[in-house]
């Protein structure tokens, strides 16, 4: 039996005024590297990474639940509310992370909505990283889709992400992690995919000001 490197914690944070308590996993030494996940998803799409002893020996992977995913719950009194990711919130919660966990320009590395956000985090604030891995990113992502779809009485909000999500499987990948990443994105909490696809797909568009980041200065 094989005990895996992840070690998982959690660090309560302050975001626009509201009390955050995030689950995040860490594995290996040396230059920290920030991992943000997918919309409607958790820190668990890093898994294999965070098992490379390569990878480890010279990086310290630190893998996040967003706020409402994974581990990490909904604030207090979300009940009330609505959940809508915002460009705003989250720069705020990276950076209040950054903070919290005492990091020192770590590179930070997300995959679709968590690549939106490196670009945005490398147009705004680029001084506070060493590097950005922009995976499955863009400039601006318009819904080809109704994203009510993902939460309706009606319909199985979960089950309709990981069909949406099943199409942008690459075809070649084995079985087993298929249906591991449907998996997961069938657990998303109501109407979580839903918000998360309406900062991706709505907010702040980076179209015409990709060229404002200096690579030059801190590499993308």
């Amino acid at each position: 039996m094989k005990i895996e490197p992840i070690v998982g914690r959690y660090v309560s944070v302050s975001v626009h005024g509201q009390t955050y308590r995030i689950y995040f996993e860490e594995a290996g030494e040396g230059q920290p590297v920030l991992c943000f996940h997918t919309a409607g998803a958790d820190s668990r799409q890093w898994r294999h990474l965070m098992n490379d002893s390569q990878i480890l020996a010279s990086h310290r992977l630190i893998a996040v639940d967003m706020p409402w995913h994974g581990k990490s719950l909904p604030p207090q009194g979300w009940e009330t509310h609505e959940y809508l990711l915002t460009t705003a919130f989250y720069i705020e919660c990276v950076l209040a992370l950054c903070a919290a966990l005492n990091l020192s320009q770590p590179i930070f590395a997300g995959c679709s909505m968590g690549g939106r956000i490196a670009l945005q985090l490398a147009l705004h604030h680029a001084a506070s990283f060493k590097g950005f891995i922009a995976i499955e990113a863009s400039d601006f992502q318009p819904a080809w889709y109704d994203i009510d779809w993902f939460h309706r009485p009606d319909a199985h909000g979960g089950e309709m992400g990981a069909a949406l999500v099943s199409a942008n499987i690459a075809p070649q990948g084995p079985a087993v992690e298929r249906w591991n990443t449907q998996w997961m994105f069938m657990q998303s909490g109501p109407g979580v995919f839903r918000g998360d696809l309406s900062f991706y797909t709505q907010d702040d568009s980076l179209v015409g000001r990709l060229g404002e980041i200096d690579t030059a200065r801190t590499p993308v």
